[in-house]
């Protein structure tokens, strides 16, 4: 049996690690940065913030609309945050894992961990996606 693909990124946020989890359940801020690229806009996004809710996250690139949803199966305020990710790009079980760590009170450490991809190729195609989401997510809350 072999090992689903899986990658993890980690970046320094300089903000409360309260208002950097928060980002991740704020339809309004998941808008604003939950797109892989800055030509891309995210028209719809529905969250059910609580464990066993689920979410809905649609990204856009001029005509094309990628749907991705998912489950949530933690919510540890402001510890952890985790979720399933269903797109055409994952695998079954595909499961996003983020911990916040506060470095001080203005300063988050997050990392990011993302389990269950078909191949390398998605891996290294969402790895480049959740670091273009991250960095929005730094400059929106810079």
């Amino acid at each position: 049996m072999s090992t689903p693909f899986e990658l993890t990124l980690t970046r320094t946020i300089p903000a409360p690690r309260e208002t950097v989890f928060d980002a991740w359940l704020d339809p309004a801020a998941l808008t604003e940065f939950i797109r892989p690229m800055e030509a891309m806009t995210v028209p719809t996004v529905e969250v059910d913030a609580r464990v066993g809710g689920e979410f809905l996250i649609v990204m856009k690139a001029g005509d094309e609309e990628m749907p991705h949803k998912g489950e949530y199966r933690t919510i540890d305020r402001y510890d952890r945050l985790a979720f399933t990710w269903i797109s055409p790009a994952t695998i079954p079980g595909s499961l996003v894992t983020i911990d916040f760590r506060a470095i001080d009170p203005a300063t988050t450490e997050l990392t990011l961990h993302h389990v269950g991809f078909p191949d390398q190729t998605m891996c290294d195609n969402h790895k480049n996606g959740w670091t273009g989401i991250v960095d929005a997510l730094q400059s929106q809350l810079s």
